[in-house]
């Protein structure tokens, strides 16, 4: 008996010099494949979520879907206020006015917007895997509520092996690249545009590390609205994803970022008559983007801080007495 038993434990052995060998292999090749994507937004809070290099790409769609960021998993579910939306929400709501807002009244707050055009089919993904019940739910809604998924949010939900395979590679990758950056930076062109996110509350850390802050004033004229059909769609899908969220609409905030191509301060004021929630919409006047969509830094700080102030009272009913009184803040009133 004991030759097998030895014999088992040699093949148990190589099998796991085998795996780590591959392993070791395929995180060899993502760093090689990926030493162009920035490093210089690492820290202890910030994960590398894009990249523009066709070997990395998208790492945050699988990497919140599957916990691979467990600190973000974390804030998500301690969050009492999400943001969600799509890319616009994240320009917008990643800024300091935000952040220092919500910290200035100990609330806890999570920026849950994804790249790519994604709205609600997989943020309910999310919310439904990790067990998520904000105390307010503010939503980018232009119109938001649909069906549609991104090629990173299909490829997330389906979980094939090559995927799964390449998202863990992607995670470990991070590792080895801010290590490699650090020790010797000369080996890294930091050429390839990348978006970094905070862990602790979702906000991108994007202008600089993937584009460059441009003053792009908003073009209303060219702005255009969704057709009566997608109005009737969103409204029965916001309907069942809010009913599914099981939030009192009070505490549900709809608003549309301001951008030159859709109207969706328009679209946001009709869903929210529809579907009986709150809304707050700060004066875009002055404000410019960095591409007709998304808001430049020096507007987003401008919008969203006069957002959140508005949100004040919304935050009394809902989340704490602690919130300061609005009628000191200078807020924005919020239409029902």
């Amino acid at each position: 008996m004991k030759p097998l038993i030895a014999w088992r434990w040699y093949v148990a052995l190589f099998i796991l010099c085998a795996a780590l060998g591959i392993l070791i292999g395929g995180v060899g090749q993502m760093t090689i494949d990926n030493l162009k994507c920035r490093s210089t937004g690492y820290d202890n809070d910030h994960f590398l979520a894009y990249c523009r290099s066709q070997m990395y790409a998208d790492y945050e769609h699988g990497a919140l879907f599957y916990g691979l960021e467990r600190s973000a998993i974390d804030s998500i579910r301690r969050a009492e206020v999400l943001f969600v939306g799509n890319s616009k929400a994240q320009a917008a709501f990643s800024s300091k006015a935000v952040r220092d807002y919500f910290n200035s009244i100990n609330v806890r707050f999570f920026v849950m917007g994804f790249g790519y055009g994604d709205e609600s089919a997989f943020s309910e993904a999310i919310l439904k895997k990790w067990g998520v019940f904000p105390k307010i739910l503010v939503i980018n809604a232009d119109p938001f509520f649909s069906e549609k998924l991104s090629p990173p949010a299909q490829d997330s939900l389906e979980g094939q092996p090559a995927f799964l395979w390449r998202l863990v590679l992607k995670s470990l990758f991070q590792q080895v690249h801010r290590t490699v950056c650090l020790v010797a930076n000369s080996v890294c062109p930091e050429s390839e545009p990348s978006i970094f996110r905070s862990a602790r509350d979702g906000q991108w850390n994007w202008i600089g590390p993937y584009v460059a802050e441009k003053s792009v004033p908003i073009d209303r004229s060219a702005q255009t609205t969704i057709t009566p059909e997608e109005f009737a769609m969103a409204q029965t899908l916001g309907e069942k994803f809010l009913d599914q969220i099981g939030l009192d609409r009070q505490c549900v905030v709809l608003t549309g970022t301001p951008n030159s191509l859709l109207d969706s301060t328009a679209i946001a004021v009709a869903l929210a008559a529809s579907l009986k929630t709150n809304s707050i919409f700060p004066p875009a006047d002055g404000l410019s983007t960095l591409d007709g969509v998304h808001l430049n830094l020096a507007s987003a700080e401008r919008w969203s801080g006069q957002f959140v102030r508005a949100m004040t009272p919304i935050l009394q009913k809902c989340v704490s007495a602690s919130a300061p009184n609005h009628e000191s803040m200078g807020g924005i009133a919020t239409a029902n």
